[in-house]
Order: structure tokens, then C-alpha cells, then sequence
């Protein structure tokens, strides 16, 4: 504590005092503020580097993944062995003496403020990590981790084409010559980036994310017709099909990876049987990771346009809270490879990804997104009835209410039943506003009373 901290992390972790505005005192780090009425924005284009620009982007990958494992050891040494805390402010200062020191006088050829970038991170990663909101960060492995480096706006030089308003020249630090984009759908004019990210896959194609701040026009209000009342759907995530709707219409599962099965089965075993170390080894690793490239694209693809067309369709989605991270736990003794199958099946639907997209899409475009709990008894309650029947295993597909009689489909039935609660959800928090303020974006039922839930 104190001045004792202060000495263990100066003379044993070697992390330097402030010398610049010694006297002021310190203060936490503020982020940068939104304009009001604007969102953040990411678009990506693919790019293409000549020879000098890949090595020394290749260069920057590997210096953004050390700086990340040695600000790690720090931090957890510090904490471990002395029972000091290194926040990253302190991590900065010994980057400071990183880049000055003999051995490792090669960081002084990668941009500060990238590196800087790959220490804050570090620290988001700690900062969920205390808030019980991610696992411990782990160190990033070359050939496993993602190759990627931010850009803050001093980091690089934006340009706008005038004869094509939305397109121009980027160039990176470090860099002279501006980067050739292939600029598949222009920026919104006039909007100066706040920050890129520029991406390698495993195939070895360069990607740039470019974040900006745009007013998003918001879609009219989508209601039933002849009426103030808004169209609503009721969505009911599975593996039979992908989605199910209230109205019975369903979205096929692509099952992109039984589709690709034997093919990837075939590399897995021509991997194999390479030597390791051996250009015939690296050719077929290349090979898998395209294939899988390709499983990946087509997926988001195809996520995107089903989520922006019940976007445009609807005012209020309705979806269940889904724990996708305890379904696709792995299992052990009896059942564990049909259990395994089960988990390669919802990891291959994507529904943590098809949820997010509906989630920022809906603050876009000015929607609702009421998210169930999780408890709620969507597929044993009686859509017609409401009584609660029994647990049903996950064979039965169609079951008949011991009540009323009334013979349901599993899944169109979890559908209306989400539809009915979401709505009814829907009009309490908006009989709460006041009469100028707008629904929210996302209204998730384990926030709101628990009265309120269980009426």
C-alpha cells in the first residue's frame, strides 16, 4: 500500500515513476463520449498490401501479441508474488522502458499508440474479469490467436476521395504509402473514422474494420394494419429449424458443418499424416482454414439477412433467454458423444451471434427486443389455455394439452407463447414512460420485478 507499492513497482518490477505532470494528481481514464443521436458503426472491407506493407503489418501483429503476454506476466506477477496491483496506467510506463531497453529495441519500429492499444485490451479483458463477466485473460498464442492491431485516430491518415464522397486514402503509421481498400460500400460523407482495426486471417487475408459515428435513420413503426397496435413475432430458436415463428413459418437450419463434414474430415486427415514443419503440411492447413473461411462467411451471411428482414418487419421481437455457454458444456460418462453432437449442432446454429445482431440492430432502427427469462415455461404451456403440463423430452415434437385439448406443434407453440408474454412485457415497461420517451431498444425480463415477471 502506498509508498510501499510505489517501491516494489519501481525497484522490483522495474515499472518507471510519472515524470510527466508529476505534481497533478492522477485520474482515471474517461472514455470517448457519442455524439447525441449517433452510433457507432463498424464496416469492414477487405484490403490487399503490397510486399513491404505485409511485413511490416505482420511485424506489428507479432509486437501487439507480445506486449499483450508480457503486460499479462506483469500484472499477474505483480499481484502473485507481491501483492501489488498494476493497472494500465503502470503497464504504459514499462511499456515506456520496453521499447528503450537493449533486447527489445525492436518495439520502437511498431507505433506506440498500437501498442498501447493491445495493453488496454489486456486491461478491458481484467475489467470483465472483475465483474465476474469473462474468464482470467489468457496469453495469446502465435498460429491460435487472432492476428489484429488497432488504430486510434493518431495512429493513421484519412483522406476523402471528393469525386467519391465515403471512399478515400488510409494510411497507417509507420507506413508511406495509403493502403489498397477495396471499398465494396462507401462511409457515411463527411465522417472521419474513429478508429480501424486491421485483421489477418487464417487463410491470410488482410481485413479493415473501420468504426464510425453515424445518425442512423430509424425505420417507421411498423403496426398492424388498421390499427396502433405494432406487429410483433415471437421467435423460438432450435435446431429442428433455426427459427421458428409464431405464424408457423420456420427458417431452415443450414447445417453448414455436416454439409462440409467429409470434406473436412478429409483435410483433418491429410493433416495428419504431414510431417510437421513440412510445406505439404502448411499447403493443407491452408486448405482447412479456407474451407472453414468459407463455413464461416456464408453463416454470417446468412444471419444477416434474416435478422435485418425481421428488423424491417417487425416493431417487437420477442426471443427467450438463451444460456448458450451451459448448453454446449461438454459432458462426460454415458452419452458424451451424442452429447458432443448436440453441442457441435447449437455452436453451428449460432444463436449467441443471430441474438447480438438482433440486439444492435434493433437500437439502430429504432425496434424493441424483449428477451424472456429463461425460466419462463414457453414449450409445456398451453398456448390456448395457459395450463403448465409436464416436462417434454426433446423427441416430442407434437403433444395435445390434457386441458383443453388443443394439439400443438413443440415449437410454433413456444413461439406464440413467447410472442403473447413478450407483448404483454412490452406494454407494462411502456405504460411506465412517460408519454415523449421511447421504448428501449432491449427489454430483458430478469431486470424488471420480479411481480412483473411472474404475473
Amino acid at each position: 500500500m502506498g509508498a510501499e507499492a510505489k517501491r516494489v513497482k519501481r525497484e522490483v518490477l522495474g515499472i518507471p515513476d510519472r515524470h510527466k505532470h508529476r505534481e497533478r494528481a492522477s485520474e482515471p481514464p474517461t472514455g470517448r463520449t457519442k455524439d447525441p443521436g449517433t452510433h457507432q458503426r463498424t464496416y469492414r472491407y477487405r484490403f490487399y498490401p503490397n510486399p513491404t506493407q505485409a511485413q511490416q503489418l505482420a511485424q506489428t501483429f507479432g509486437a501487439c501479441r507480445w506486449v499483450y503476454n508480457e503486460g499479462l506476466a506483469l500484472r499477474a506477477n505483480a499481484w502473485r508474488e507481491h501483492r501489488v496491483s498494476v493497472g494500465f496506467a503502470e503497464t504504459c510506463r514499462a511499456l515506456t522502458g520496453w521499447r528503450n531497453a537493449r533486447e527489445t529495441s525492436w518495439l520502437q519500429d511498431i507505433s506506440s499508440t498500437v501498442l498501447q492499444q493491445s495493453l488496454r485490451h489486456l486491461d478491458s479483458g481484467f475489467t470483465r474479469f472483475f465483474k465476474q463477466a469473462g474468464s482470467h485473460p489468457k496469453p495469446k498464442r502465435k498460429g491460435k490467436s487472432r492476428d489484429s492491431a488497432t488504430y486510434v485516430r493518431t495512429g493513421f491518415r484519412w483522406r476523402e476521395d471528393p469525386g467519391r464522397p465515403g471512399t478515400g486514402l488510409i494510411s497507417l503509421a509507420k507506413q508511406t504509402e495509403p493502403l489498397d481498400v477495396r471499398w465494396s460500400r462507401p462511409l457515411p460523407p463527411g465522417q472521419t473514422p474513429v478508429k480501424l482495426t486491421v485483421t489477418r486471417d487464417r487463410t491470410g487475408r488482410f481485413f479493415l474494420q473501420i468504426l464510425v459515428e453515424e445518425q442512423i435513420t430509424r425505420l417507421p413503426a411498423a403496426v398492424i394494419p388498421g390499427t396502433t397496435m405494432p406487429r410483433a413475432v415471437g421467435l423460438d430458436l432450435g435446431l429442428a429449424a433455426l427459427v421458428t415463428m409464431d405464424d408457423g413459418s420456420t427458417v431452415d437450419h443450414p447445417r453448414l458443418l455436416k454439409k462440409y463434414a467429409r470434406k473436412l474430415a478429409q483435410l483433418q486427415k491429410e493433416l495428419h499424416r504431414k510431417e510437421k514443419g513440412s510445406a505439404n503440411r502448411g499447403k493443407v492447413r491452408e486448405k482447412l482454414a479456407r474451407l472453414y473461411t468459407t463455413v464461416t462467411d456464408v453463416r454470417e451471411d446468412a444471419l444477416n439477412q434474416l435478422t435485418t428482414r425481421l428488423v424491417h418487419e417487425n416493431q417487437v421481437l420477442v426471443v427467450e433467454d438463451l444460456a448458450v455457454a451451459n448448453l454446449t458444456r461438454a459432458a462426460s460418462g454415458t452419452g458424451r458423444r451424442r452429447k458432443a453432437k448436440l453441442n457441435q449442432s447449437i455452436k453451428d446454429a449460432a444463436w449467441g451471434t443471430l441474438l447480438r445482431m438482433l440486439q444492435y440492430k434493433c437500437e439502430w432502427y429504432g425496434r424493441t427486443l424483449v428477451i424472456v427469462d429463461r425460466f419462463f415455461p414457453s414449450t409445456r404451456r398451453c398456448s390456448s389455455c395457459h395450463t403448465k403440463g409436464e416436462r417434454l423430452d426433446v423427441s416430442v415434437r407434437f403433444w395435445t394439452c390434457g386441458m383443453c385439448g388443443v394439439a400443438h406443434d413443440r415449437d410454433v407453440n413456444a413461439a406464440v407463447n413467447l410472442r403473447q408474454e413478450g407483448l404483454r412485457l412490452y406494454a407494462h415497461v411502456l405504460a411506465a414512460l412517460p408519454p415523449e420517451r421511447r421504448p428501449p431498444a432491449v427489454i430483458r425480463a430478469s431486470e424488471l420485478p420480479d411481480p412483473v415477471v411472474a404475473a
